[in-house]
């Protein structure tokens, strides 16, 4: 029956079927309106942006990472061609209160899975919307770990899902825009959530000539219990208090 299609969609979408994972996807779909509402008003500056305090229209939010500079998460050369945006929440385990300022739902909603224990904490923690414009990708890379899971939820998708390209050097097809992990390839739908483990070789792109808009947020990996959890934090504290990573000693 219907419902039970709806359970196998969801399986093959969250990784191992985790209860947590699973729990938290149901809480980021269930604000998938409201995030995308905040999208469109922070970042391309539609909607509601003017301020009743001082009555002026608010700039739109600026891209705040440097996605063609070398270091960064993968310590490797730009990944990316095209253009790729990023506007943060969390950047390197810090907060943006500038984003929180404009995006108060969608803070609200991450502040609430660490407030479960399930978003990660530490200086490899990103949460940003992640924008990969028409005719961009980002070349096949891993992640720096296997201590978390990485959530997509999709905002904008091209409407071009039925479409494929062929692939020059197979007899093979690859959807128009979309995500490769180790040797599986998924689409993206509006407000259904993905849920990947980044350490495996993935790959992304977006053939088309619309944009593609995602929430990216980091989550404990299931794996990684409460105690380890802990003790991996403060391992990442005391490099970061060091100055070994992170940009040096925190104020």
């Amino acid at each position: 029956d219907s419902g039970n299609e709806s359970q196998k969609n969801r399986r093959l979408r969250v990784a191992y079927n985790d209860p947590t994972i699973t729990s938290a996807v149901q809480h980021v779909e269930s604000n998938f309106q409201s995030i995308r509402d905040e999208y469109f008003s922070a970042v391309l500056g539609l909607g509601n942006g003017v301020r009743t305090e001082s009555d002026h229209v608010l700039k739109p939010l600026e891209p705040d990472y440097d996605v063609a500079s070398k270091g960064g998460e993968h310590a490797e050369d730009a990944l990316h061609s095209g253009t790729w945006d990023w506007h943060s929440y969390i950047l390197n385990g810090n907060r943006n209160d500038e984003f929180a300022d404009r995006c108060p739902k969608t803070a609200q909603v991450l502040d609430e899975l660490e407030k479960e224990g399930m978003l990660f904490g530490t200086p490899f923690s990103f949460c940003f919307f992640s924008t990969l414009h028409g005719k961009s990708s980002i070349r096949p890379h891993t992640g720096p770990m296997n201590l978390r899971l990485r959530m997509h939820l999709p905002l904008m998708v091209p409407n071009v899902s039925e479409e494929k390209i062929p692939l020059s050097s197979t007899n093979n097809t690859r959807p128009v825009t979309g995500i490769r992990v180790a040797d599986q390839v998924r689409e993206w739908k509006e407000g259904s959530a993905v849920v990947l483990d980044d350490s495996y070789v993935h790959e992304v792109w977006n053939d088309s000539e619309e944009t593609r808009v995602l929430l990216l947020l980091d989550l404990w990996h299931p794996d990684v219990k409460a105690v380890e959890r802990e003790s991996i934090s403060n391992m990442f504290d005391y490099a970061r208090d060091k100055g070994w990573i992170g940009g040096g000693k925190r104020e």
